[in-house]
């Protein structure tokens, strides 16, 4: 199975996002936008695996001592992919993120301690709209003054199954770990 530990979004980030993706696709010469339904903020990418009670016990380890936290919206950025101005479209999350770093420091910690690889990339928090998203700076900037106002009271992370399905990914929730 291919894992993904991340938090779910409120329906009114996911208006919002859904919006901006929108006009981030009607203004780009091309790319694979994600699906409203699979907006979400990756805490980590498990990968291939089937120790779903290994991925369990570290959620577990994770959100204890942890209380629940908001974050909002904040605006719209890109990761660089390559010169040929091929981006991972995204938008940028903002709020307590020194509570979401320590819940994400704990986690990267508690999987290493359950025998899964450990990242040491730095975390951004953001959420994915598209990847090889190909737009001039100008898109870019103009899609960068669009207000975002959407949050989320982030109360557990979840566990979700990552499948392709007549051409199309998508996420299965497999388990949901509250704080």
């Amino acid at each position: 199975m291919r894992l993904f530990i991340a938090i779910e979004v409120s329906n009114e980030m996911r208006s919002e996002l859904n919006s901006i993706l929108k006009a981030a696709r009607e203004r780009s010469c091309g790319g694979r936008f994600v699906p409203a339904e699979n907006f979400h903020i990756t805490l980590h990418f498990i990968g291939e695996s089937d120790d779903l009670s290994g991925a369990v016990s570290a959620m577990r380890e994770a959100c204890r001592g942890i209380r629940p936290f908001t974050l909002r919206l904040g605006s719209y950025g890109y990761f660089e992919k390559n010169e040929r101005c091929l981006k991972t479209a995204l938008v940028n999350v903002t709020g307590d993120l020194d509570e979401l770093n320590v819940l994400h420091e704990t986690l990267e910690s508690a999987l290493a301690d359950n025998g899964f690889s450990r990242e040491y990339k730095r975390f951004k928090p953001h959420i994915t709209l598209g990847r090889n998203v190909e737009q001039d700076e100008l898109v870019t900037e103009e899609l960068k003054t669009v207000p975002l106002s959407g949050s989320v009271t982030v109360t557990g992370i979840t566990l979700f199954e990552s499948t392709r399905v007549k051409g199309k990914m998508v996420y299965t929730p497999l388990h949901r770990e509250k704080f």
